[in-house]
């Protein structure tokens, strides 16, 4: 059985962020955004990026911190150096008292630590022609980034969905975080839900069959789990906006992937029986196999 309202009472519940956390990420982000806009000469901007851009970020697992990006548009200087605008950043935050305790330099940020609530990561990016670029302390490089045009890709996936797909996305990540058994960052197996809505179905007709959210998680897991099951170790997921970033590598050799392979089959098969129990009692003790036992009550 579907369960959908049950679904959605999990969710509130359960995975998602409460309101005032979100509400209190909300004020920090503003607050962090005036206080650049008045006080950073190279200031030109800020937008939201990552699970906070798409609005799939949840409950943080044993109470860990979550972690929330914003992207920081500086106007570009002569001269300048990637680590320049990194530093640049950093020193700006210790004008500020309370800002200057939560500030910590990174690679590619700079931190802003919330303590035990969330931390912020301030990524400094310039843009040169078409380019979007981000700055590496450690190499002194900058490198392109896509994760503007990435949100969007993912905002019109799920669109298809009528929103359904970020929902199943925050089930998948909850599923990963509490079953403890397989591990994927986020950035990829977002990526892999994503790759399974198709551009083509944006029909009326074809869009219908994701009208519920359990009706489009069991889609996109059966699709994540055809593929997984028909290509061999180790596939290189690349990112959707940048071919030339390959967002598998690093994180999969052919052990953990063989891994996420199996557990990743096992879990789907338990949510297609499920799916399709038809008491409503024993598809409740189904889903509570995956999701745990507070699901449904």
């Amino acid at each position: 059985m579907k369960h959908e309202k049950e679904f959605h009472d999990f969710l509130v519940k359960e995975v998602n962020v409460n309101q005032s956390g979100i509400d209190r990420l909300h004020r920090n982000v503003r607050t962090v955004q005036e206080f650049l806009s008045q006080n950073l000469d190279s200031f030109d901007g800020v937008e939201l990026q990552g699970s906070y851009a798409l609005k799939t970020i949840i409950k943080p697992h044993q109470r860990n911190e979550y972690d929330a990006d914003i992207l920081l548009y500086m106007k570009t200087g002569k001269d300048k150096k990637a680590r320049n605008y990194l530093s640049e950043v950093y020193n700006c935050f210790q004008k500020d008292r309370t800002l200057a305790g939560k500030a910590k330099p990174k690679t590619k940020c700079v931190t802003l630590e919330y303590a035990g609530d969330f931390h912020l990561d301030v990524v400094p990016c310039i843009i040169r022609g078409k380019r979007h670029l981000i700055c590496n302390r450690n190499t002194n490089q900058f490198e392109l980034t896509s994760s503007i045009a990435y949100r969007d890709w993912f905002n019109a996936k799920a669109n298809i969905t009528s929103g359904n797909l970020k929902l199943a996305t925050r089930l998948l990540k909850y599923m990963r975080d509490h079953k403890g058994n397989f591990s994927i960052p986020s950035i990829l197996l977002t990526t892999l839900i994503g790759n399974n809505v198709h551009d083509n179905e944006n029909s009326a007709k074809a869009k219908a069959k994701f009208n519920s959210l359990p009706d489009t998680l069991l889609i996109v897991s059966r699709r994540i789990n055809s593929f997984l099951q028909h290509t061999p170790p180790t596939p290189r997921i690349r990112n959707p906006k940048l071919k030339s970033e390959r967002l598998s590598d690093g994180h999969w050799d052919k052990d953990k992937y063989n891994d996420f392979r199996g557990m990743f089959k096992v879990y789907y098969d338990k949510m297609t029986d499920a799916y399709h129990e038809h008491k409503e009692r024993e598809s409740l003790r189904k889903w509570r196999v995956l999701f745990g036992d507070n699901f449904g009550r």
